[in-house]
């Protein structure tokens, strides 16, 4: 883009808008905001998955211990000695000796107590209590347990509470294991607490490596999110000019943006879109003169030759009518009628362009259209033959397009014809170019090519095909197209001295 002079860039948009109004500076801001609440929500997560998972690690920790233990227990001493028993009996002792040496081996292990339900289930008996720090319960002392309800669970099953507990012997979190005799039935619960102070302590740790990893991540994407913002504003500013440029109609402007990502394509399809406007400005004066896009588009590569004339060139001529249309128009209603014709036109034409083709014009219900020419083509025999065969398998599909119409009422009404065309194709010699006078021109084809095509079109009637072709055509197939093909012998064609080799398209193999 040429450079801009100092009172152009004065007056540019960008610099007529403030720092906060900038849209880097709110891409920053709000980048920003969307990290940080992101990593808030995260960490918050983060903390609450990790404290879930200290905490379901040490319950199931817990788990395994009272189990292990109440296992290990001696069920028939506890079960002979009598609930108001306060003497420490050589039971007793054996489980504390083994209770101490399990709390030596884990340090978070705070107390493992053996309890006995009396008569009424929610006042307990301690059998034996170890205590790492503290007062130990002697044995038999009395112990109401009416609130917690896992801990009387642990007389029928292992459990562990969901969070730390208090009682009379401070805060913590406890795991229970019921003891059985020999016949299976409980004699009493084994349950064994950790601290909550460790398990705050945990939570701290947690929480501290969290945040510190939080601290970490978002000073780092608040230093991306300014090089981020950074790195937009220069090719914005480009993109800024350059439509500015662009609005005041000067459509030479290009950015030239050499960019691999997001702003790389928006400033190709920005220049893509001043060339076009470009194009499109030139084809404002002179499209008037011209029916057909291809030609148009052969126009702007050679913009200054809009004379009179033309060239020979050996082309394909193609040329389509719809069978019955003279009933067609007899019997549909003139706005349906012409829905037809643009609906068929339009599905047609997009076949013809499709194939590389070039639509000279539509006649009635016919459409007249060229290959080779204005774009020159070396194999347009063959593609005039595929679009053919194309537009006759369009045709079959085009009244389902017609069903929740009143178009497509008629069509399907008992009786009625099928929807069809038939196609004729000839190469040969043609004068391509623009016909007219200077104020009013078309782009044309003219010569006897023309009129043998048309006649081939017409000779299906005779013949009952729907394609037919001519043997100059049929001479430049390809063997995977003219395998689809068949004699119809030597024609006479009206008006032509000479008779022609003619073939038919099989229009149901496949090529």
């Amino acid at each position: 883009m040429a450079q801009s002079s100092d009172s152009e860039l004065a007056t540019t948009p960008l610099n007529e808008l403030r720092l906060w109004q900038r849209y880097h500076v709110h891409l920053t801001l709000l980048y920003g905001l969307a990290i940080l609440l992101a990593m808030v929500f995260l960490g918050q997560n983060v903390y609450d998955l990790r404290v879930s998972s200290e905490l379901s690690a040490l319950q199931k920790r817990l788990v395994v211990v009272v189990t292990a233990l109440a296992d290990s227990v001696d069920a028939r001493a506890i079960e002979q000695a009598p609930l108001d028993n306060s003497e420490l009996s050589p039971a007793h002792q054996s489980m504390k000796k083994k209770f101490s040496k399990v709390m030596a081996e884990d340090v978070l292990l705070q107390s493992i107590y053996v309890f006995r339900q009396t008569d009424e289930p929610t006042q307990l008996r301690f059998f034996v209590d170890v205590v790492r720090n503290g007062v130990e319960a002697a044995p038999g002392e009395a112990y109401d347990a009416s609130s917690l309800l896992t801990l009387l669970q642990g007389f029928s099953q292992p459990v562990v509470e969901d969070h730390p507990q208090s009682d009379s012997f401070g805060t913590s979190l406890s795991g229970y294991a019921p003891i059985r005799n020999a016949e299976g039935r409980s004699v009493g619960m084994l349950g064994a607490d950790i601290n909550a102070d460790d398990i705050e302590m945990a939570k701290q740790e947690v929480l501290f490596s969290t945040l510190s990893v939080f601290g970490v991540v978002v000073v780092a994407l608040g230093l991306l999110s300014l090089l981020v913002a950074q790195n937009i504003r220069k090719p914005l500013n480009q993109i800024i000019d350059a439509a500015a440029a662009i609005s005041e109609g000067k459509f030479d402007t290009r950015i030239d943006l050499d960019r691999k990502d997001e702003f790389g394509i928006m400033g190709r399809q920005i220049d893509k879109m001043a060339m076009q406007l470009q194009q499109r400005e030139f084809i404002r004066q002179t499209f008037g003169r011209y029916v057909s896009e291809a030609v148009a588009e052969d126009l702007l590569k050679s913009a200054s030759d809009t004379t009179l004339g033309g060239e020979e060139r050996v082309v394909s001529i193609l040329f389509s009518d719809l069978k019955g249309y003279t009933t067609l128009s007899e019997q549909l209603p003139p706005a349906q009628l012409v829905k037809m014709l643009n609906d068929y036109f339009g599905a047609m034409t997009a076949i013809i362009d499709a194939h590389g083709g070039c639509v000279i014009e539509f006649l009635g219900d016919g459409i007249l259209a060229v290959f080779g020419a204005p774009q020159r083509m070396d194999n347009h025999a063959e593609k005039s033959v595929r679009c053919a065969l194309d537009m006759q398998e369009r045709i079959k599909t085009l009244p389902e397009d017609w069903k929740v119409e009143a178009l497509g009422e008629y069509f399907s009404q008992e009786g009625k014809q099928d929807f069809g065309m038939r196609i004729g194709i000839h190469t040969g010699s043609v004068v391509a170019g623009n016909l007219g006078c200077p104020s009013r021109m078309k782009y044309a084809v003219i010569g006897d090519s023309v009129n043998v095509a048309a006649r081939l079109e017409a000779m299906n009637k005779v013949l009952g095909s729907d394609i037919l072709v001519s043997g100059d055509t049929f001479n430049q197939l390809p063997v995977s197209v003219s395998k689809r093909l068949h004699s119809e012998g030597v024609q006479k064609i009206d008006g032509r001295e000479r008779s022609l080799p003619v073939y038919a398209v099989n229009v149901e193999s496949e090529i």
